[in-house]
């Protein structure tokens, strides 16, 4: 037997057929199974059956009618709650596509911003040998590099893995280590200097008139950037350039002397006075000033090893009318004639 709850008028109703004198009679008679379709009350009175029946009907259907009533409006309840789950997730939805817009924004933001910024910007190492000093070096690709005194050489962030190009103010001799992949590139002032693999010495300071490629192995290829000019050079030969002729030339040289440096070594071979003052600054660090004369016109052959600047004086001395005093970091040589 199916239960029915009702509730509110619906309760009421139930309990007032179940409260009538009809009900408790047809209920126990039914129960004790009579089988009799004329019933009577015990006042004596005939049941009336078909108005009870109507009675039960109606507040079955007005119980059915309850519940349908409610089903309906939870049923609409659901509908709203389900356009409104709709809408919060079409909601979502645009803020997802408005985060990872704002996503991509930033990340582009943030590329762009890299790229030109110091993390992927290239950065630039310097190796310095000091005046009176010197100085070697291994390079990314395993290039050896002697620096001489007063020379300085660049090479970015990208030197061994996108190029091998580096800078030079100064003098240094290079041991260039063979790759196929990339050329070994100097770039001294107006000058290219190129290479596989070999060995040579540059020689180009911004003071000095000229600048000069010397190798000792393997080929250099020397190109003059403002005409184009280019030269082949091999071991024991130099290339010299002429700055204010902006003029390439080829030579021979039978001798190592240029790298003695290196070895610790300072060459002089029939050079002038002026030549040997400036490499005696650098070698020794100082400024020296000449009184007396505005050049002088001897010419010097000579060896400095471990000698003192004071000692290499006097042996120019011997050979020529001058004298010296020193001060800090500056000498004055003054040039006297007999």
């Amino acid at each position: 037997m199916q239960e029915l709850i009702l509730g509110g008028e619906d309760a009421k109703t139930r309990a007032e057929i179940l409260d009538t004198d009809e009900v408790s009679s047809m209920m126990y008679h039914q129960w004790k199974g009579s089988g009799k379709s004329d019933v009577r009350h015990e006042s004596g009175k005939n049941v009336d059956f078909a108005r009870i029946f109507e009675k039960i009907r109606n507040a079955i259907n007005s119980e059915k009618n309850g519940r349908d009533e409610n089903l309906i409006v939870l049923s609409r309840e659901v509908e709203e709650l389900r356009k409104v789950n709709s809408a919060i997730r079409k909601q979502f939805r645009i803020v997802l596509g408005i985060a990872a817009s704002l996503l991509f924004l930033l990340a582009f933001g943030a590329i762009k911003t890299l790229s030109s910024g110091s993390l992927l910007k290239k950065t630039v190492t310097e190796s310095i040998a000091p005046l009176g000093q010197k100085s070697q070096l291994v390079l990314p690709d395993g290039t050896k590099v002697y620096l001489n005194s007063g020379t300085v050489l660049r090479y970015d962030s990208h030197f061994g893995k996108r190029n091998r190009q580096i800078e030079l103010t100064g003098e240094a001799y290079f041991e260039v280590a063979k790759s196929r992949k990339n050329s070994f590139i100097i770039h001294a002032a107006d000058l290219e200097i190129k290479v596989l693999g070999t060995k040579f010495n540059v020689t180009a300071y911004p003071n000095d008139p000229v600048i000069e490629t010397y190798v000792t192995e393997g080929k250099v290829s020397v190109r003059d950037l403002n005409s184009e000019k280019s030269i082949m050079l091999v071991a024991h030969q130099k290339a010299s350039y002429l700055k204010d002729k902006r003029q390439l030339t080829l030579s021979e040289v039978r001798s190592d002397n240029l790298i003695s440096w290196k070895e610790n070594v300072l060459y002089f071979d029939n050079e002038d006075f002026k030549n040997i003052i400036k490499k005696l600054e650098r070698w020794y660090d100082v400024s020296i000033s000449l009184e007396g004369k505005d050049s002088i016109d001897d010419r010097f052959t000579l060896t400095i090893k471990d000698e003192s600047l004071r000692e290499v004086l006097d042996l120019i001395s011997l050979t020529t009318p001058i004298r010296y005093k020193f001060e800090d970091h500056k000498v004055t040589i003054v040039y006297s004639e007999h």
